[in-house]
């Protein structure tokens, strides 16, 4: 992934935020028909090393479980918030009307090996860490446990537990960074009622940068 300097996201503890925040991951690896992808919820964890990992499952029918009989390489992306930026919420338009639309973006790349954990011990706990972390917002989050046993023990039995090893990561969080602070301001406020998220986030960028002593960012 091509990654222009104002954009580089290299702090860990935003990227693993983003990664709990958006956990739909699109996972790519090779097949014999050529690169396949499988659009999976991941969760991170420490694997037995105690090395940051991802780890999530797919139904046994998924021809993807049968490739995971031996370790496969993979790359997973996170797609966090985006949003089309138009000319017009650039204040300085007025007076310079050299500007083009854009796109503002976040999104992290782990390159990784899949490799596969089918016991059911590690799948369970998999499936309750997975569901309490995006039943948060639930005013009665739901459980696993709310299910009857019988019927969680026939879907562990369906699915297929894997584990990505995180070999390397890249991010992307591009959000006007290359532009002054008025006209990321500008952005924010054109972006309010649309993309409220990448609107707040813009502005905690700004004032990250008023807080350094940082001035404009062209």
């Amino acid at each position: 992934m091509h990654i222009p300097k104002h954009f580089k996201q290299d702090d860990w503890r935003e990227v693993s935020r983003l990664i709990q925040q958006y956990p739909l991951a699109c996972v790519s690896t090779y097949s014999d028909q050529g690169l396949v992808a499988d659009h999976v919820p991941l969760i991170l964890a420490k694997n037995a090393d105690h090395q940051w990992c991802l780890q999530g499952h797919i139904a046994r029918i998924n021809p993807l479980a049968k490739r995971l009989a031996t370790p496969l390489a993979g790359l997973a992306v996170f797609q966090g918030e985006d949003a089309y930026v138009s000319p017009n919420y650039y204040p300085s338009k007025q007076s310079n009307p050299k500007v083009v639309p854009t796109w503002n973006y976040q999104v992290v790349h782990v390159n990784g090996t899949l490799h596969k954990r089918d016991e059911l011990d590690l799948k369970l706990s998999l499936l309750q860490r997975l569901t309490e972390q995006n039943e948060q917002a639930q005013a009665k989050p739901w459980q696993v446990s709310d299910a009857p046993d019988k019927f969680i023990e026939q879907l562990n039995k369906a699915i297929v537990g894997f584990e990505i090893s995180i070999d390397s990561w890249q991010a992307q969080f591009k959000q006007s960074q290359n532009h002054s602070l008025e006209n990321q301001l500008g952005v924010a406020k054109g972006l309010a009622d649309e993309k409220p998220l990448m609107a707040q986030q813009i502005e905690r960028f700004v004032q990250s940068l008023a807080s350094n002593g940082r001035g404009d960012n062209d």
